[in-house]
């Protein structure tokens, strides 16, 4: 009997599972990921994960910018993941080492895509284009705007890797080793590794309705709850411990509003997901049922319980946190982001369909594309020798793929060029005030910011700071819900600020550089000169003086001023 279904069907064909996994697969794929998407550095959400990383290399750097210091005074959802990259960068430059974890996760999640299409269809054929489509062709075809895998290292690309391969080992009946890899993926990234191993363990509760195996099932229960909480304490004890301290009772507005309204209402409620979105994942799910039902039918789908309760548990879970955000509002479930399990439903959709795809071939189709997947040697070397080419093609100074890579071009942009200027010709302990959108400055330019809208810090008392720094670095009406036009609105309120606004800003903070287009006001009569120009923008600098100010960068709480 499995660990996750009553269905007697094998858990796994043995000649199937005793093979070597397909390396052409994961390299072809990650291949043509990057020729659709590229690879991108110090941008983005590394603007929550570098600048850290940076100051714990080298604690002068950004020893004086606000949100960095939120995160090395309290424990934060990126600090296991950091001390991770902190360890790969004591033996290399810091570039390579998130490089190459960016690789081995891709990879990694790759290969566990892969062996979980060939559980449960026993197909190979259906197990490569279920990489394929799930990794490369159907990016973000879910609800909330999660997916397995993006064009730069984040946390969740870490911790779906080893959740996946949790799965694998699930599925495979060996679940001290699925709740060791599911534990230390809570540790990279609490939601992800946190609602993978409480599906599986609801899936072994399920089990539990078959008298004759109770005591067995109870047993695999605790040895899985046990050895996954164990992993996991250490990144679930110290969020446990905030959360059942944190208070939030007076402030305006609410943490609900900041978190799940204002800043990414697409992650969090289900009538800001876009109509692209919902009606990508509903082909999806109509397409994977259909599947489902076939392959069901013709016999040709193992494990078909544990499809059909995950998938109904992630619709269960899609409509308790539609009632519990939109309806009922409760900032705990909120936080929980129960619409990332459309990930994990996409892959198992997406494993149907192609599953369904490969039966309906006809038999001599199948036939010549599994004989040629059999050479796993020949397609090895055609996909390096594809890598060879592409790699020659960016890393050549005119080639024609040098814009897929990011880190080769990001001194072209003003951003860039701002960024990199400031790295060199400004004080380490320069701070800057420039266009809440610029995500990736921090990063690059090594200096403080008064604060940018990607860079968020997920403790309940600092959310308060970044939105009182936020507005106070671009004033505007607060809107019932933020959306995809909201950075650029704040851009042009930045831009547009009023000189009084802007005086206050500059005195509150002790901005050292103001960059604003040259279109903006001229900041003369603060006292400030141009001091660099890239494209459009301006750079404005504060001249030493001696007067002391506070430079409003402390990590305590405070009020938003707005209530």
């Amino acid at each position: 009997m499995t660990p996750a279904s009553s269905n007697p069907e094998p858990l796994l064909d043995r000649g199937t599972a005793a093979e070597p996994l397909p390396w052409f697969v994961p390299l072809g794929a990650l291949l043509l990921y990057y020729l659709r998407f590229g690879y991108h550095y110090a941008t983005s959400d590394q603007g929550e994960i570098l600048p850290f990383l940076f100051h714990r290399l080298d604690p002068s750097l950004l020893a004086n910018d606000w949100f960095v210091q939120t995160q090395v005074a309290d424990f934060s959802i990126r600090t296991y993941f950091v001390m991770l990259l902190e360890g790969l960068s004591l033996v290399m430059p810091v570039w390579t080492g998130v490089l190459l974890g960016y690789i081995a996760a891709w990879l990694a999640l790759a290969t566990a895509v892969y062996r979980i299409a060939q559980t449960l269809t026993l197909d190979r054929v259906a197990a490569v284009a279920t990489v394929v489509l799930v990794l490369v062709l159907t990016p973000q075809w879910t609800l909330g705007g999660n997916d397995l895998v993006t064009s730069i290292l984040v946390p969740s690309m870490a911790a779906w890797a080893l959740a996946l391969w949790g799965v694998v080992f699930f599925l495979r009946s060996r679940l001290r080793l699925a709740a060791l890899l599911l534990g230390i993926a809570t540790c990279l990234q609490m939601l992800v590794g946190l609602q993978i191993a409480g599906l599986l363990g609801v899936l072994l509760l399920l089990d539990l309705r078959d008298p004759s195996m109770r005591a067995r099932r109870w047993r695999e229960v605790l040895i899985f709850s046990g050895i996954y909480l164990a992993c996991a304490l250490p990144a679930l004890g110290p969020l446990v411990y905030q959360q059942a301290t944190s208070a939030s009772v007076g402030h305006r507005p609410t943490l609900f509003y900041i978190l799940a309204a204002f800043r990414n209402p697409h992650h969090y409620l289900f009538l800001s997901f876009s109509p692209r979105s919902m009606l990508r994942f509903g082909m999806v799910l109509a397409g994977g049922l259909a599947a489902l039902w076939l392959l069901q039918k013709r016999g040709r789908l193992h494990r078909a319980d544990f499809v059909k309760r995950v998938l109904t548990l992630t619709g269960l879970f899609g409509t308790l946190a539609f009632f519990l955000t939109e309806i009922t509002p409760v900032l705990f479930v909120a936080k929980l982001q129960l619409f990332k399990y459309t990930v994990f439903a996409k892959l198992l959709l997406v494993g149907m369909l192609c599953g369904a795809g490969s039966l309906l071939l006809p038999t001599r189709v199948h036939a010549a594309i599994d004989g040629l997947l059999e050479r796993r040697w020949l397609l090895l070397i055609a996909v390096l020798l594809a890598w060879s080419l592409t790699l020659t093609s960016t890393l050549a100074f005119d080639g024609l793929l040098r814009a897929k890579a990011g880190p080769l071009t990001q001194s072209n942009t003003p951003e860039g060029s701002i960024a990199a200027w400031a790295r060199t010709k400004t004080p380490r302990d320069a701070l800057f005030a420039v266009p809440p959108s610029w995500s990736g400055f921090r990063s690059q330019a090594q200096r403080a910011l008064v604060v940018d809208f990607k860079a968020f810090p997920f403790q309940d008392a600092q959310m308060f700071v970044w939105f009182e720094r936020l507005y106070d670095l671009a004033p505007l009406d607060l809107p019932e819900r933020g959306g995809p036009d909201l950075m650029a609105r704040l851009d042009s309120a930045f831009v547009a600020m009023r000189p009084a606004d802007r005086q206050l800003l500059v005195t509150r903070y002790a901005v050292d550089f103001l960059v604003l287009p040259d279109t903006a006001a001229s900041l003369q009569y603060l006292g400030y000169e141009k001091r660099f120009e890239a494209g459009a923008w301006w750079v404005w600098h504060r001249p030493e003086t001696d007067e002391t100010t506070n430079r409003g960068n402390g990590v305590s709480e405070a009020s938003t001023g707005l209530e």
